[in-house]
């Protein structure tokens, strides 16, 4: 522990004046460090561009004005500078700052006055956004599956509401869709914190209304979805299981496009092959732009693998074990990363390391629950009921009491028997050998909940839909 001469200690006055030299001192030190840094950074940089680019992106990139949260934050003289290199030559620059110190630390560059303080209403409205931080067009691993959305998608996010309005992504389940869509709106609100954003899933959208109009007040449902200027709403052929809740978000599209607000929709099929939605709605969707994403090729799956095992693991896996989990796991991205969470648990729990044939034994419960078998094929079920809660079918089968899993578990235990009529012995052996009353508990509670609870019987009815 420091000491300092006693007679500071004394007396209040000199005891906080000291202090405050002491602390300014010491975050001096800091952004000093910081500073460096982006200066060895710079140098590197020099090295690699001719000297002409070099002067017209770096020349005046030179000063770092704040940290805050493993961000380093680096000021540029213009919108263009800033907007280049933030989209272009980030990868590049991260890689030098990875060469230069072990901390985990990232750059942004940003325009003089964007980052003077980080004010309590912003931060309130990062929470009111629903935004995943992690959703960002850095994290997105980038194929030919997803090529022309990510370029559509970086277009929209640097024009809002000029470059395509609406913006329709549609895909399989799992592919990506949400991610890009949240990309999207957090790489607007680090350029303007001021923006006012909202992700909603169309289920959401649909709840909020209807307890509105049971509430007999609209104030709450007016105070979230007016005045915005960027709206992202997922899953929108949920919507077609509510014909009032399709008027108001008619009134809301409208009352956005007009004021050239961005509006961003995702789906699971193309706005013309929408069931059970307004005829004036889905020809909205259409008078802007729809891009599709496809599953992910085998060298793509790997890479999404390669970034998830960097994100989540410090544990090295070979490439005969990502490339295994790959060609296994085919159908989208939720499925590959349980795959690959499932080797990494199973490692742990055993005491092993990771090995191609410990992988094997790892996923063979996973691989076969995969191959159709004839009337007892409820893989499709048990696949669709992950996707709608954005789990993977590892962690529905798990042992995991988290709040996020028992859901789905117990609306998989209630389909399997109603729909498939096996066992609660069966159901049980399936879902990692629980006890039969486990499962005859399940699917009771969801009986229960059935005949009172309206979300959740839409929920159901939309699973049973896709299966």
């Amino acid at each position: 522990m420091l000491s300092y001469p006693h007679f500071l200690w004394k007396n209040n006055s000199c005891q906080n004046i000291f202090l405050c030299y002491y602390i300014l001192g010491n975050v001096g030190v800091i952004m000093d460090r910081y500073q460096d840094l982006w200066n060895k950074t710079r140098d590197k940089l020099s090295s690699y561009f001719a000297e002409d680019t070099f002067e017209e992106l770096f020349s005046e990139v030179k000063k770092v004005i704040k940290q805050e949260n493993g961000i380093i934050y680096v000021l540029t003289p213009s919108t263009y500078i800033k907007t280049k290199i933030n989209n272009i030559y980030t990868k590049m620059i991260a890689e030098i700052l990875a060469s230069l110190t072990p901390e985990k630390l990232k750059f942004k560059f940003v325009c003089d006055g964007e980052v003077i303080t980080k004010p309590v209403k912003p931060s309130v409205k990062l929470n009111k956004n629903n935004l995943k931080s992690n959703y960002t067009f850095e994290s997105l691993v980038v194929g030919e599956s997803n090529r022309l959305g990510y370029i559509t998608s970086m277009k929209v996010a640097e024009q809002p509401g000029i470059f395509v309005n609406p913006l329709y992504i549609f895909g399989g389940v799992g592919l990506g869709k949400t991610h890009m869509m949240q990309a999207i709106g957090n790489f607007i609100l680090e350029n303007d914190l001021n923006t006012n954003i909202l992700y909603v899933q169309a289920t959401d959208f649909m709840s909020d209304y209807i307890k509105a109009v049971q509430s007999q007040s609209m104030i709450a449902f007016e105070e979230k979805y007016e005045n915005l200027d960027v709206l992202l709403v997922d899953d929108i052929q949920m919507l077609a299981m509510g014909n009032k809740s399709q008027q108001e978000f008619f009134k809301l599209f409208n009352d956005m496009t007009t004021r050239q607000k961005q509006i961003v929709i995702t789906s699971d099929c193309p706005a013309s092959k929408l069931t059970g939605i307004m005829d004036r709605l889905t020809s909205r969707f259409q008078m802007g732009v729809s891009v599709d994403i496809k599953q992910p090729d085998l060298s793509q799956r790997v890479n999404i693998l390669k970034r998830k095992l960097a994100e989540n693991s410090n544990k090295p896996l070979d490439e005969s074990i990502l490339n295994y989990i790959a060609e296994n796991f085919t159908d989208n991205v939720r499925e590959l990363e349980g795959g690959l969470n499932r080797v990494l648990w199973y490692s742990e729990v055993y005491n092993q390391k990771p090995t191609l044939e410990l992988a094997k034994e790892a996923l063979d419960v996973l691989i076969k629950a995969k191959k159709p078998t004839g009337k007892d094929n409820y893989e499709n079920a048990l696949s669709v009921i992950s996707n709608t809660y954005s789990i993977s079918t590892a962690d529905l089968l798990g042992k995991s009491r988290n709040s996020k899993y028992v859901l789905p578990r117990h609306i998989a235990m209630y389909i399997l028997k109603t729909q498939y009529h096996l066992t609660y012995s069966k159901i049980g052996s399936i879902l990692n050998g629980r006890d039969h009353t486990t499962v005859m508990n399940g699917c009771t509670k969801i009986e229960e909940e059935l005949k009172s609870n309206h979300e959740l019987k839409m929920a159901i009815d939309a699973i049973l839909k896709k299966v």
